[in-house]
């Protein structure tokens, strides 16, 4: 992914603003000829024109940010399904338990990887219960109880 100078340059200048706005709630020093924002201030003024020089510089007219034909593949989306399966797994399990979400990630994973539904279904669900036996119930692993688990008496 290649981003335009411009873009670059506006960035730095925007970066340039917001450094110096957050130097006005500082407190002064008191007996100091420079406050506590001083220096802040310098480095947001020196991003600010950097910033403006990048912009100034730039000689490419062309789109604000290309994206490169490697990135554009169904590769690269299955591995960020997988990074936001992991996410998911992460912010859900807690709430929802081990099964229901292991069982739901090992579905979505397989379905976007081309397998049927049906069938996906059966084997998120088999995998999820067999880790929960080996994990949860042989090894003793604390596994997030949830729904489905509160449904089981034995454990």
């Amino acid at each position: 992914m290649k981003f335009n100078d411009r873009l670059i340059g506006i960035l730095a200048i925007l970066g340039g603003i917001a450094i110096i706005s957050g130097t006005f709630g500082f407190r002064e020093a008191p007996g100091q000829q420079f406050g506590s924002g001083f220096f802040p201030r310098i480095v947001g003024v020196a991003a600010m024109l950097a910033g403006l020089v990048q912009v100034l510089a730039a000689r490419d007219p062309g789109p604000w940010i290309r994206i490169a034909p490697e990135l554009r593949s169904r590769d690269v989306f299955l591995k960020l399904g997988v990074l936001a399966a992991v996410v998911f797994w992460l912010l859900t399990v807690q709430m929802l338990g081990f099964l229901l979400t292991t069982t739901l990630v090992a579905l979505a994973l397989s379905v976007a990887m081309g397998a049927r539904p049906l069938p996906a279904t059966g084997v998120a669900a088999g995998l999820s219960a067999l880790l929960w036996l080996v994990f949860g119930m042989v090894l003793r692993v604390p596994l997030p109880r949830g729904l489905i688990e509160g449904l089981m008496s034995w454990t």
